[in-house]
């Protein structure tokens, strides 16, 4: 099995392991190999799909100053049986398909946006937020994350237009 280390990413070369991600919603195939974010690979691994160590990989998602947080969401959504993915575009959003429907067969649903437990919302930030989910036609949601708690606090946002 052929699991090699990027700077952004898990590579895998193993036909068997992208078909099992595939079918979990994980992974972007490009020809021969797959690539997982390390995100995704912490979950996969804490689930037993990937043969690696989650501490191991979550230390190369921890350039993320909220990838503890991230992984959280993760965890927590991908258990409710949800699809949802870090951003391929380097953005710190988490993209959400509706339950049921794997990425490609259904555009993203939710952009989630994750907040630590002590998070001051300003009008600004949630502007842009609410600016980046409407060029994708998304909806925004926000994840509020304590860690001490069993789940996250999931506020959706949209905008309203009075003409």
């Amino acid at each position: 099995m052929t699991i090699e280390i990027g700077e952004h990413y898990l590579i895998l070369k193993d036909r068997q392991l992208i078909l099992k991600l595939r079918s979990l919603g994980a992974g972007v195939e490009e020809a021969d190999e797959a690539k997982l974010t390390y995100l995704e690979a912490a979950y996969f691994a804490d689930r037993g799909v990937l043969p690696v160590e989650k501490e191991k990989i979550l230390e190369h998602a921890a350039k993320d100053p909220l990838y503890k947080e991230k992984y959280l969401v993760i965890k927590y959504l991908r258990d409710k049986g949800y699809i949802v993915r870090p951003s391929l575009d380097g953005s710190r959003y988490l993209r959400l398909h509706r339950k049921g429907y794997r990425p490609g067969e259904d555009k993203t649903y939710y952009l989630i946006d994750v907040v630590p437990k002590d998070w001051k919302c300003s009008s600004d930030s949630l502007i842009r937020s609410l600016e980046a989910a409407g060029r994708l036609r998304k909806e925004l949601a926000i994840a509020i994350v304590d860690p001490g708690k069993d789940k996250p606090l999931f506020i959706k946002f949209g905008r309203m237009n009075f003409e």
